[in-house]
């Protein structure tokens, strides 16, 4: 049994170095290359400002229903201020488009958030809320020209 796990432990191994091999890390010079473009990329693009936002949504302890219109229900508030970031060639151009669709962005950031339970709200990256964010600003004013939303100075109160 001892030879069997002896086995298992080499072949493992083994396949660790073919990975490592696979993706340069025996090499210092193609680790280089190959991530420097990404990076390069990353830290050029530009951050636009979407605004400031503060929305009330009724909340309901419970995420798998939704709240009861009909009697009292918690409400939280999630305050955020909105920054998405773009290619610095793009800059210009999604800076045109938002402005001339800054109305309906607006509307679907609140849409998005209201629609959201509060798990998906405390969540302080609102992964989800970016996710769709991003689904629909592709529709919007076309793939990929936002690269990224970011949120920042995220509360969430609850009263």
């Amino acid at each position: 049994m001892l030879s069997l796990s002896l086995h298992k432990l080499l072949w493992l191994l083994g396949g660790l170095a073919a990975l490592a091999t696979a993706f340069g890390c025996g090499s210092s010079d193609s680790s280089k290359t190959s991530f420097e473009p990404w990076i390069e990329e990353k830290v050029s693009w530009v951050e636009i400002e979407l605004g400031d936002f503060s929305i009330t949504v009724l909340a309901a302890d419970d995420p798998t229903r939704m709240p009861d219109l009909d009697e009292y229900q918690n409400s939280v508030a999630i305050h955020f201020n909105l920054h998405c970031l773009v290619d610095p060639n793009d800059e210009a151009k999604v800076k045109e488009l938002l402005e001339t669709k800054k109305g309906r962005l607006s509307d679907e950031v609140i849409r998005t958030c209201r629609n959201a339970n509060l798990i998906d709200l405390a969540d302080p990256e609102l992964r989800l809320v970016r996710a769709q964010l991003r689904d629909f600003s592709d529709q919007l004013i076309g793939p990929s020209l936002i690269k990224r939303f970011v949120f920042s100075n995220v509360t969430l109160e609850r009263y």
